[in-house]
């Protein structure tokens, strides 16, 4: 599939703020509303607490490279916990995206970094950026490309698969390298700005909400490279919950909801328990029923029917194992976290499909992400999804024992985990859910859950053909093997989300949302006072200015009361 007319032309340069709709006079004026709304609601917000910062606190840089201002409300709160403590806050912002320095100057920041005071004319690098791209021949070689540390190559790819809609990365193609080498101009230059706003701010951490995309990338892997760690914030699956990681040269690939050894180390020394139990069951009742906005989109029905009746709906046959085939949003799956078996996620999807057509003692199922079209629909796609065409590509006509189950399909994650005998994903979260039911899932590359005990893992694509070509053999998870899975899940639906009381995010109610991701961030809190009481940003400041522990935890979840373990 072909990105609209310059769409990544678009993704790069509003990612350096150069196209940014706040050029727009209409837009300029709606910026200054929401300036004067945020002075006039939030008063006390206003008020600039740089001089709270004690004479040693440590400095934090908060990279905020966006246009949202829904963004800018929930940095700008966080940053002021932080002064609360005395610590040192500078703000990195693009100058040209006026709508979010108007914000940030609306809630008492009055001096902004920004981007472009420390360009040079030579940061692009083009010949180096020619040179590369004439060098790197195969997916794996752009993987591998780094730029003075910073792994600008993997990025790009991230980038330019994201911006194309399209899983596969065809080199072949000249649009694609004249993509990849416009994408990694940029992220080449921002390697040389990101030495210098780090050389010149001295900062000890970085926080920043994404980091693996073109630009943000260079700023992540400079600052590590340097000793710098950085913290990722970003959400989790409650609406009222972040996850929080502190980032080093060794846990870069890690995705932000990985335990890191010393919590999991943790959870197995308090074992899996009935507290543990009925804590972690209803969370994931509340996202199984819709109860979170984000997984009313990551599901395909709100209509139970029961396992047994699904499966006579889906024409399976009881006497023989049900595998599926769980792909992920192919063009959105990030490929800065982990190692892939496969070069793209494109051809591990269709390499998984040759596989299951030749494999007749295993009904499949083909189930395409839920928010698929959800995903589509909000970047303006209208062509046919590229999975679609895979299909037909792969193996043409689906035959008899595998079934397509679309994202507009009727069914019911919790009646089709009762049905099946052996999942695939590369690393999505199917991988913490079915083993804890005792079912096997087959993994295609290196996720935060691989190696904990519970999953069959592939280190290379022989690896993996021979454990999916092995599925009419599996037999179901151990009991220690679902212990573990049990464990791990409990960590990251209950230890590692930090949950906020002093905002909301605002998101429309669901007969009136639609499609729309569209959200507010509302504060709760008003006023300085209101600041320093709010426990929830108190326990943010502490764990970010106060502890060196790479994962955000919520001791709660680890002190709660023991009881028999099961």
């Amino acid at each position: 599939m072909k990105p609209s007319p310059n769409r990544l032309r678009r993704l790069v340069r509003r990612a350096r703020a150069h196209a940014s709709d706040l050029r727009d006079p209409r837009a300029l004026l709606d910026a200054r509303r929401e300036a004067e709304a945020l002075r006039h609601e939030y008063p006390g917000l206003a008020t600039d607490l740089s001089g709270r910062s004690r004479p040693g606190g440590r400095r934090y840089l908060i990279v905020s490279l966006n246009d949202r201002s829904r963004q800018v409300r929930l940095e700008a709160l966080l940053a002021k916990s932080l002064q609360l403590r005395g610590a040192h806050v500078d703000v990195l912002a693009f100058r040209s995206m006026r709508g979010a320095v108007r914000a940030w100057r609306a809630l008492g920041f009055r001096r902004l970094v920004f981007y472009e005071d420390f360009v040079g004319r030579a940061d692009s690098a083009p010949e180096e950026v020619a040179a590369a791209v004439a060098r790197c021949r195969t997916v794996q070689d752009f993987k591998a490309y780094e730029y003075r540390g910073a792994r600008v190559g993997r990025q790009a790819l991230a980038t330019v698969v994201r911006a194309r809609y399209e899983p596969r990365v065809d080199l072949d193609d000249p649009e694609v390298r004249a993509d990849l080498a416009r994408t990694l101009t940029y992220g080449v230059e921002g390697v040389h700005t990101g030495e210098r706003i780090l050389e010149t701010l001295r900062p000890d951490a970085l926080l920043m909400i994404e980091r693996g995309y073109a630009g943000l990338g260079s700023f992540f892997d400079v600052a590590l490279e340097r000793g710098i760690e950085v913290i990722q914030f970003g959400s989790a699956h409650r609406d009222d919950a972040f996850l929080m990681k502190r980032y080093d040269l060794e846990t870069r690939d890690l995705h932000p909801r990985s335990l890191d050894d010393r919590t999991w180390a943790r959870l197995l020394e308090g074992g899996w328990t009935e507290e543990r139990e009925r804590a972690l069951e209803a969370e994931l009742a509340g996202r199984e029923e819709g109860k979170w906005f984000m997984a009313r989109h990551a599901r395909h029905s709100a209509r139970r029917r029961g396992p047994e009746q699904l499966r006579a709906d889906l024409g399976l046959d009881p006497g023989r194992k049900v595998a599926v085939l769980f792909s992920h949003v192919l063009w959105d799956a990030a490929m800065f976290y982990g190692r892939d078996v496969f070069s793209d996620q494109g051809r591990w999807f269709e390499e998984t499909l040759r596989l299951a057509a030749a494999d007749v003692r295993v009904q499949w199922l083909v189930k395409l992400h839920p928010a698929l079209f959800w995903k589509l629909e909000q970047e303006g796609v209208r062509a046919e999804p590229a999975e679609f065409a895979m299909i037909r590509e792969a193996v043409g006509e689906l035959p008899p024992h595998v079934r397509l189950i679309r994202p507009d399909d009727d069914v019911d994650n919790v009646d089709l985990f009762q049905i099946v005998d052996a999942g695939v994903t590369i690393r999505g979260t199917v991988g913490l859910e079915l083993p804890r039911l005792g079912v096997p899932v087959l993994t295609a590359g290196t996720s935060d859950y691989a190696g904990r005990g519970f999953t069959v893992d592939a280190s290379d694509v022989d690896e993996y053909a021979r454990n999916v070509r092995g599925i009419a053999a599996l037999e179901p998870l151990d009991d220690e093997q679902v212990r573990l899975a049990n464990l791990y899940a409990y960590g990251v639906f209950c230890v590692r989300p930090w949950r906020f009381s002093s905002f909301t995010l605002d998101y429309l109610p669901p007969e009136e949302a639609g499609e729309s991701l569209d959200h507010q961030l509302r504060f709760h809190v008003r006023t300085v006072e209101d600041l320093e009481r709010a426990d929830d940003l108190r326990v943010f400041a502490e764990w970010v200015d106060g502890s060196s522990e790479r994962d955000f935890v919520d001791e709660r979840a680890f002190a709660a009361p023991r009881a028999a373990a099961l």
